[in-house]
């Protein structure tokens, strides 16, 4: 943007010339022909001028038309600027004492390309050792050459800014004014023009001319900007106004539905009507844009810190983005799709794409955090993710949450495939308890009572979505506990124990351990064996589910039974999640395949064998 205000001085400087060469006697012709050798000697870049005409008095008045300023070699275009009119009336006495003073300054139909080069070589630095000068250098102490601007126009005009790896932001000019009473004085901008296409209107209260010349002093700066329901607001200094750097300023950031943000980045068509409101303080230097201490709210969920640096690609390579962002609440709901509480709970709901880049442009390297995160049905606690892209990955170095008073904590990666991704995690739960966790699943109560640790290898390929790779991953996991209590009632059918006909079951027993084994392919799976070693006995089991009906089977018996009249019969459960109904299993070679206990060196597959909750079971089960 500050650009801008450089627009009118650099053209200006083509009028100094052209001024300065009518003292030099060569009033009354066109002049453009020794014009545009005089600024091609002086920049060190070939110019063309069509007509250059001046005219003699205190206030010398100039008029320019059809100016061609060459860029540099390696430019994406021929030339860095073209002017199709300038007006301007520049006092005769300032020539003199060699700085400029300009007042009716009119330019129409300006066209300036700011670039870097692939090699990063910005083109807006002029002189035979402007190639030479790296694009962080500073600007040596002293006085920046800028002309005394009392009033100004630009109609009809644009500014590219183009970067080293080839994007294009481009700001239209339909109409700017620029005023200030003396160099001493503020200088004011107003703007009506455009952004990559999308109308902006900005206003900018801006330090003293005098002080804006000083190499390397900060420069006072108080923008406004708004497009569509985007207001913008930039209240700080900058070291460099003509390359918009040394920024150091506080930030105010507000719209409604956030698509003036998408027609900034290119994304016209975007769906996205997010309410974003950000308050912190930037800074830019050089190649790094920083974000830090911002606060504010994205839709449904307000940020208490945010903390983002973005970067500019070097030679040939993508952007980078890192940093973190911290929520109070994260309503996915909100953000990913409607906000209304019936779509909330949907059976469909949203969902997050896993698509991964092979290209991706910037890369990512950011953590993320809330106190609670809303997601369809699920409310989790305490979350955070820290999360890299890179070309083809994702990789999700840690995770960690609290869902239903269990602590989740997983890692994993994402990989590009032709059909789509390869999703790969591993995912430990501690502190689970198994009365919150069937009520979840929609479960009927159990007899068994505690709180579990879980370990969950997993992985499934060509998937498009989360939700998708919750439906068809494949898994392998272990399940343990090391305390916990089962029903003396289930102790007694499981025994078949024949005393039970005499007496009341009541209360429960204590579990000392209990381990099972899981393997799930597209939401079928088999927990086997499963084991539990209680007060009242040992039992040893079999269960087949499938979550997409939410049904189930479980075979399961005595192993050492205690007491004279424990016959040891398979029991059978089976039917819905919610409403299953028991029976004896069959007297037959399979129900006692179900339930042959495994040699305990194989209960677990090799990569769970560090999962310790619930070992004790794995000693002191007679076979069957």
């Amino acid at each position: 943007m500050p650009r801008w205000v450089w627009l009118a001085g650099s053209v200006l400087a083509v009028s100094g010339v052209a001024a300065g060469m009518l003292v030099a006697g060569l009033p009354r012709y066109n002049l453009a022909h020794i014009a545009s050798d005089k600024i091609s000697a002086s920049l060190g870049r070939k110019t063309q001028i069509e007509a250059l005409h001046v005219r003699f008095g205190r206030w010398i008045t100039v008029d320019l038309e059809n100016l061609h300023l060459a860029n540099i070699p390696q430019g994406s275009r021929a030339d860095m600027m073209r002017l199709k009119h300038l007006h301007a009336q520049i006092l005769l006495s300032s020539l003199l004492r060699g700085q400029m003073q300009a007042r009716d300054v009119k330019i129409d139909g300006f066209s300036g390309l700011f670039e870097r080069t692939p090699a990063r070589e910005p083109n807006w630095r002029f002189g035979k050792k402007a190639s030479s000068a790296p694009s962080h250098q500073k600007e040596p102490s002293g006085n920046i050459w800028f002309p005394g601007l009392r009033d100004a126009a630009i109609t009809d005009s644009e500014i590219i800014y183009r970067s080293a790896h080839g994007r294009s932001y481009v700001t239209g000019l339909q109409a700017v004014t620029l005023h200030s009473i003396s160099d001493s004085a503020p200088l004011v901008m107003d703007v009506n023009g455009a952004y990559n296409g999308t109308p902006v209107t900005l206003q900018a209260n801006m330090q003293p001319i005098d002080i804006l010349r000083q190499a390397g002093k900060p420069y006072g700066t108080d923008i406004h900007a708004a497009s569509g329901d985007l207001s913008l607001h930039l209240n700080g200094t900058m070291t460099d106004l003509f390359d918009f750097d040394g920024i150091d300023a506080k930030l105010d950031l507000q719209t409604a539905t956030s698509r003036p943000i998408m027609a900034f980045a290119g994304e016209t068509e975007s769906k996205m009507t997010q309410p974003v409101t950000l308050s912190g303080h930037f800074t830019h230097k050089g190649d790094v844009w920083h974000l830090d201490h911002t606060t504010g709210a994205l839709k449904e969920s307000p940020i208490r810190n945010a903390d983002v640096v973005f970067t500019e690609g070097a030679t040939g390579q993508p952007d980078k983005v890192s940093g973190s962002m911290g929520f109070s609440r994260l309503n996915l709901n909100a953000l990913l799709g409607s906000s209304s509480e019936k779509n909330k709970t949907s059976t469909s709901g949203i969902d997050v794409p896993l698509q991964v880049p092979l290209h991706p442009d910037p890369l990512i390297n950011v953590t993320l955090a809330a106190d609670t995160v809303l997601y369809n049905a699920l409310v989790f606690k305490q979350a955070q993710i820290s999360f890299s892209q890179t070309p083809g990955r994702v990789d999700v170095s840690s995770m960690q949450l609290n869902w239903l008073g269990s602590d989740i904590r997983a890692s994993g990666y994402l990989l590009a495939g032709q059909n789509g991704t390869r999703v790969q995690a591993t995912v430990n739960v501690e502190n689970a308890d198994i009365d919150q966790f069937r009520k979840q699943a929609g479960f009927a109560p159990f007899p068994v009572g505690g709180k579990l640790s879980i370990r969950v290898l997993t992985h499934a390929d060509n998937i498009q979505t989360l939700n998708e790779a919750s439906r068809l991953a494949n898994v392998t996991a272990a399940v343990g506990m090391n305390t916990g209590t089962i029903s003396r009632e289930v102790m007694d059918i499981a025994t078949t124990d024949v005393g039970g006909l005499f007496r009341e079951s009541k209360g429960k027993a204590g579990v000392s351990c209990l381990l099972g084994a899981l393997e799930m392919h597209r939401g079928k799976g088999i927990v086997q064996p499963l084991r539990i070693k209680s007060d009242a006995g040992n039992i040893v089991g079999k269960a087949e589910f499938d979550l997409n009906r939410k049904a189930f089977e479980l075979v399961f018996a005595s192993n050492g039974a205690k007491g004279l009249l424990a016959m040891e019969i398979p029991v059978m459960v089976s039917g819905s999640f919610s409403s299953p109904h028991v029976s004896m299993a069959k007297w037959s070679g399979r129900g006692r395949e179900l339930l042959k206990e495994a040699d305990m060196a194989a209960l677990l597959p090799p990569e769970l064998k560090s999962f310790t909750a619930g070992s004790a079971c794995s000693r002191g089960m007679r076979a069957q």
